[in-house]
């Protein structure tokens, strides 16, 4: 870009020293050789002036006009890319302006992001550990209830047993040893 500056500071230098009168558009640009308006990969600027060089009489003159012509193919040239650069340059500035816009609006949200997971984070941490506090809870409820219908049970039939042994006159069997292993062992009851 700044080569492209000084290039055009450069010919507009070179043009003002060149004292001819303005042509109007058609005019210079029927002048000018079509070649030079080919896509660089199509045209060697260079190749072409070698080819169309005089086999005599290559002198200052002629070196004179291919000078003010190449001058003309670069004013037009350049002519041309400020006013598309120009007819550009506002849809230019309104892209950037919507770039800027848009790179706010992804810092914005990714900062609401951030904000949120942490709020998630807390959410969490406040819903699953009280979940988990009352889910311990219920299943040692149901464990304390399932062991009291245990218990439940084992007193019905104990009572059910006394009362049998009641009604038929039978004495009562000591309790027996505990489950665990320690204590002394008692001695079975004698049989009746």
């Amino acid at each position: 870009f700044f080569f492209w500056h000084l290039y055009v500071g450069a010919s507009m230098a070179s043009s003002s020293s060149h004292s001819s009168p303005p042509q109007p558009e058609s005019e210079r640009l029927a002048g000018l050789p079509p070649e030079y308006f080919l896509p660089l990969e199509d045209f060697d600027a260079v190749g072409h002036m070698l080819q169309c060089l005089p086999e005599e009489g290559l002198g200052e003159s002629y070196l004179a006009a291919q000078l003010d012509q190449t001058q003309d193919v670069l004013e037009e040239i350049n002519s041309k890319l400020s006013a598309r650069v120009m007819r550009s340059y506002g849809a230019f500035v309104h892209g950037m302006a919507q770039v800027q816009q848009l790179k706010s609006d992804l810092v914005l949200t990714a900062i609401q992001c951030r904000a949120a997971r942490k709020h998630l984070s807390r959410v969490e941490t406040g819903t699953v550990n009280p979940g988990l506090n009352i889910l311990a809870r219920l299943r040692r409820k149901r464990a304390l209830a399932e062991l009291l219908s245990m218990v439940d049970g084992l007193r019905a039939l104990t009572s059910e047993s006394d009362e049998l042994c009641r009604l038929l006159g039978v004495a009562k069997p000591p309790p027996p040893p505990p489950a665990d292993g320690q204590g002394p062992a008692s001695p079975p009851p004698p049989p009746p």
